[in-house]
């Protein structure tokens, strides 16, 4: 297992609605854990968003980034690398986590309201944005289509995510397996500070720039938490 571990699948109040938690409290749960850092994935526009949608673009965007600065304030004296995600509606109840993608991605881009996986893979592929997604076998009554998206539209799967049941987690992983290229990943999908340091990644190097973890996740230098 690797020396560094990180959280890849988070969320934080009041940029995602069903948040619990404060960026005091990510960033404690995160230090009291042993974790490296995280990828914050609030929810998104077309997702369960807690901003106002209709708010200016530039302001909707905005208040994703201040969250994400707030947190990269309070990790520094804890010396933790705070990285910044989107966790993205793309129709059906089908979501994507978004890796390597900044706040500058997103200002640029208001096109990426469309509730549409190809428009995201139009649009962050080429800036290097892994597109990964979420919960792919996940029941709920949201989801009106259960399974893994269109593979030319994705890069991986999230195999183990800590909120699934166990034979949810288990068709991924089976999904997995007869599909090798895929890039695989470990999230929490926390919500509340007590779930933060539940499953993730280990590294043997810091990621403290998003370069770095979609290097990290492409090269398959990494061992899934689980």
């Amino acid at each position: 297992m690797g020396e560094y571990k990180y959280q890849l699948h988070c969320h934080t109040f009041p940029c995602s609605a069903c948040g619990k938690t404060s960026p005091r409290e990510l960033v404690d749960a995160l230090a009291a854990g042993g974790y490296s850092g995280a990828c914050i994935t609030n929810h998104f526009y077309n997702g369960n968003s807690g901003i106002d949608r209709d708010l200016p673009w530039k302001d909707f965007v905005a208040a994703y980034e201040r969250d994400w600065l707030e947190c990269n304030r309070l990790a520094e004296p804890h010396g933790l690398d705070i990285l910044f995600g989107i966790e993205a509606g793309v129709g059906s109840g089908s979501e994507v986590l978004c890796y390597g993608i900044t706040p500058e991605m997103l200002y640029a881009y208001p096109e990426l309201k469309e509730k549409d996986a190809q428009a995201y893979h139009r649009l962050l592929s080429p800036l290097g944005v892994l597109i990964i997604q979420a919960h792919p076998f996940r029941e709920k009554s949201y989801i009106s289509e259960v399974g893994v998206l269109p593979l030319e539209l994705i890069d991986g799967i999230e195999v183990f995510n800590y909120a699934n049941s166990p034979s949810e987690n288990s068709k991924a992983e089976d999904f997995a397996a007869a599909h090798d290229s895929l890039i695989l990943t470990s999230g929490a999908d926390a919500h509340w500070a007590k779930d933060y340091c539940n499953a993730g990644i280990a590294t043997n190097v810091r990621l403290s720039t998003p370069e770095m973890l979609v290097s990290i996740l492409k090269a398959n230098e990494y061992t899934l938490l689980k």
